[in-house]
């Protein structure tokens, strides 16, 4: 297994190397730390959560209550939870679209305290309050479960965990903060929103979490792992795969195809992985006695301006999902798309749930 030292000198950035490789880079917890304080990232699109984004989450969520009929909680682990842009829509409106009584437990997992504190204000905001005193560490080279806020709804309760997380440490530790934050027990849905799957350095690394995010979903539950497709950073692809050919990759952890550094809003050089059709293989070796399938979320383009810019762009996904399904995605599939989602689930495809369509996707 890959292990990560961390180390800063005082007043600068902190910094995580692989033990294997003579690679530096600034932390993800750096890097997003700075990003929410700025407030920049959080205000890029006109429309935050986009409709193809609440629709996956949606049919998942139908899903999960369909499979498990005799849970008395739903319990959600989000992993690189940010501020919850796309969960926290469905953590505020529950009551209002939950058509079962079951109480929800939503996992916040994320290496950014900033992000995490940020969602925990905006929630409270909304009603919520903490459980007890919530307890920060931002320095901490140690994952930690910081506490929760709950909210009681039309009767049902609904709380949310945060964890705040060492990307130095293992994907171990990871499913033992999450399994601890659960009460022990497995999840019956399992989420991730575009950026987190694709900051993790090195493929061998990225499988290992793949494969816990896997485990800790129940065989009768949900996953929803939405990252960047090969039709993202299409400029930067060409070049980092040059550098990757001749060797000039410098100390960033480059290492295949896919694999590119870019310029945050903010100029932070930071580490990114776009899937392709090596995801087919990542989400078949975590679906033994499960259905896998891939759906397109996002088509390129700018950051939308308008609701109608993202309206256009979602009539442009559902036509090329309808076109793609029920057949295993190529290159080529990939490449049209800015964002797609993985997707496990013990139901067919698109099966009908509950006499209505699984979605327009």
């Amino acid at each position: 297994m890959q292990r990560f030292f961390a180390y800063n000198k005082p007043g600068e950035p902190e910094l995580v190397t692989r033990s294997t490789r003579n690679h530096v880079y600034v932390s993800q917890r750096s890097i997003y730390d700075e990003r929410y304080k700025a407030g920049q990232y959080d205000r890029r699109s006109a429309v935050p959560v986009l409709t193809a984004e609440r629709e996956a989450l949606r049919a998942a969520m139908d899903r999960a209550v369909r499979s498990n009929p005799d849970a008395e909680r739903i319990s959600l682990f989000d992993f690189g939870y940010g501020t919850g842009r796309v969960t926290n829509e469905l953590i505020t409106g529950y009551s209002c679209e939950c058509t079962v009584a079951k109480d929800l437990r939503v996992v916040a997992y994320d290496v950014s305290s900033a992000g995490l504190r940020k969602a925990q204000e905006a929630l409270c905001r909304a009603g919520f309050a903490p459980e007890a005193c919530i307890e920060w560490a931002p320095e901490s080279t140690a994952g930690y479960i910081a506490g929760s806020v709950r909210k009681d709804q039309a009767n049902l309760a609904v709380t949310v965990v945060f964890v705040h997380a060492y990307e130095g440490e293992s994907p171990d530790v990871m499913s033992q903060l999450a399994v601890k934050a659960n009460d022990g027990n497995p999840y019956l849905l399992t989420t991730s929103w575009y950026s987190g799957l694709g900051h993790i350095p090195g493929e061998k690394l990225r499988r290992e979490y793949f494969y816990r995010l896997g485990e800790l979903t129940a065989p009768e539950g949900e996953m929803v792992l939405a990252m960047s497709a090969t039709g993202d950073l299409e400029e930067l692809q060409p070049e980092w795969s040059e550098k990757l050919a001749s060797g000039a990759i410098s100390n960033f952890p480059v290492e295949m195809p896919g694999d590119v550094m870019y310029n945050t809003e903010l100029g932070q050089p930071n580490f990114y992985h776009v899937f392709g059709a090596e995801l087919n293989e990542y989400m078949k070796a975590i679906s033994e006695g499960q259905h896998w399938w891939v759906e397109g979320i996002r088509y390129p383009g700018e950051e939308f301006e308008s609701q109608e810019a993202e309206q256009a762009n979602y009539e442009l996904v559902r036509k090329a999902n309808e076109a793609k399904r029920n057949r295993i995605w190529d290159e080529a599939d990939y490449r049209e798309f800015h964002t797609v989602a993985a997707r496990r689930s013990p139901i067919e495809p698109y099966e009908r749930l509950a006499g209505r369509p699984e979605s327009s996707l």
